[in-house]
């Protein structure tokens, strides 16, 4: 195995799914996803060794970790974290927390200008924040809760749509016409936006330390519905 310390590792286990992915700047060395109802931190370190050995790497090879913090769910973001701090400890690397929000946003393609995006929020429920293009994505207000009905019958053209939703709120979302004001990030693509923000933190100079990020769940009770 190569022994290069030139690669970042990100993992990502915010809400539905698991994903890794190890990029040095330019290249993907491996991406994966999965989804699962097991988020153990042992179940997601064998996951990374196994990553790591498929991309003909050690742990070694690793200059830095991010993890995505949330908003996102307790048991995901929990078992995440203890995962992506264990490895940076154990590696004595940085870790980078990184906003499942911004993680989103750093994979938008340069043409939307106007955006609603979703993660979910148990319960059939979707968490909803509104943002706009102005040299960078400015949020619009507060997070909200709503459902899929509501985001489908509130849809105006030039809005696009965002984040991640289940198989059941898609098909509601495909009664709009024109299915392409949706840009599912479900998948791989999240990670990948955390890897991005990450490397450019991580080459600016910043080396956040492991024992200092902390998850951000999202607390429902406190997310106004939206009416």
């Amino acid at each position: 195995m190569r022994a290069r310390r030139d690669i970042l590792l990100a993992l990502d286990t915010a809400t539905l799914g698991l994903a890794v992915a190890l990029f040095d700047g330019s290249e993907w060395a491996a991406v994966a996803y999965w989804r699962s109802g097991d988020r153990h931190t042992a179940d997601l370190i064998r996951r990374c060794q196994e990553t790591l050995a498929a991309a003909g790497l050690s742990p070694e090879a690793i200059l830095a970790v991010a993890a995505v913090r949330g908003p996102g769910s307790f048991t995901g973001l929990r078992a995440g974290l203890a995962a992506a701090q264990g490895l940076a400890m154990a590696l004595e690397r940085p870790l980078f927390g990184i906003g499942t929000e911004e993680a989103i946003l750093a994979e938008i393609p340069s043409a939307v200008t106007r955006l609603d995006l979703v993660i979910p929020a148990g319960r059939g429920r979707l968490a909803l924040r509104r943002y706009r293009w102005e040299d960078r994505w400015v949020p619009e207000g507060e997070p909200t809760l709503t459902t899929a009905e509501a985001v489908a019958a509130a849809w105006a053209p030039g809005r696009w749509l965002a984040g991640e939703w289940t198989a059941r709120e898609h098909a509601v979302f495909q009664q709009r016409p024109g299915e392409a004001w949706l840009i599912p990030r479900d998948g791989p693509a999240r990670v990948m936006g955390a890897a991005r923000l990450a490397w450019s933190r991580y080459q600016a100079g910043e080396r956040p330390d492991p024992a200092g990020v902390r998850p951000l769940y999202l607390r429902t009770p406190s997310v106004p519905e939206e009416g």
